[in-house]
């Protein structure tokens, strides 16, 4: 961060969010898709589609200043994964509460209430908001780790 001016700063962070919105929107537009297929309803979900890309740029944008103000710490002895868990756990409460946010604002869209929305998130089964997180968690895990490799290999050289 020595030599850097606001504006490399700027556009290194503009790159990262870039990056990472490209990672969640490709994940988030499949598991879309597969959904829509799984419940065979008729064309491509458009709309839904480009809820999946809005939602991925918001994810990346929290994830970010998530890592801002609370970097991950990296010190020698410690293990990748020690690191990377407790992080991941926290980020999937932000993803999936993007996941309601999102039912909710597509129930309040269609006229449903918001408790109504709520309820029936994830389509009111506790197993597939279980599924979901688990999807969403093994999404985040590999963009944890790989964002952590190079800090962590460098600190236990």
């Amino acid at each position: 961060m020595g030599g850097e001016t606001i504006g490399q700063r700027i556009a290194g962070e503009a790159k990262k969010a870039f990056y990472l919105t490209l990672y969640f929107g490709f994940w988030f537009s499949a598991l879309t898709l597969l959904t829509h297929e799984i419940l065979k309803q008729d064309g491509l979900p458009y709309g839904h589609f480009g809820l999946a890309w809005i939602k991925a740029a918001i994810c990346a944008k929290f994830i970010l200043i998530g890592q801002a103000i609370y970097p991950m710490q990296h010190s020698k002895g410690s293990d990748l994964w020690s690191i990377v868990l407790p992080r991941s756990f926290a980020y999937l409460v932000v993803v999936l509460a993007l996941n309601v946010v999102e039912v909710v604002l597509e129930g309040l869209f269609h006229g449903e209430t918001v408790l109504f929305s709520i309820q029936h998130f994830a389509n009111g089964n506790p197993l597939y908001a279980f599924a979901l997180a688990w999807v969403y968690w093994l999404i985040l895990v590999p963009y944890l780790l790989m964002g952590s490799l190079g800090k962590f290999i460098k600190e236990n050289a």
